[in-house]
């Protein structure tokens, strides 16, 4: 008979740790919550971190942000608004 033993339990939050954190899921394994909470962090940019229910506190943290708008996207985007009110104004 073998022992089957289980990993290790962690918690994916997002926000910060003690601060403004927000329990999202458990996992078992830390690879695999590591994995998770990146997934996680790719789908919906913000502030996440992995903590360890044995260890009592936070092993990993990670923060994605939204694409920037490129410079060419922004000109144009204010040229397009510009030109707008323009003719809204002068018809």
């Amino acid at each position: 008979m073998g022992l089957h033993m289980k990993e290790p339990k962690f918690e994916i939050f997002s926000g910060r740790c003690f601060k403004d954190a927000v329990w999202l899921e458990s996992v078992e394994g830390q690879s695999k919550a590591v994995e998770r909470m990146e997934s996680i962090a790719a789908e919906k940019p913000g502030r996440y971190f992995v903590y360890s229910v044995g260890r009592g506190k936070s092993v990993v943290e990670t923060e994605t942000f939204k694409k920037a708008d490129t410079l060419k996207e922004k000109w144009a985007e204010w040229k397009r608004s510009f030109l707008k009110a323009r003719l809204s104004v002068n018809p």
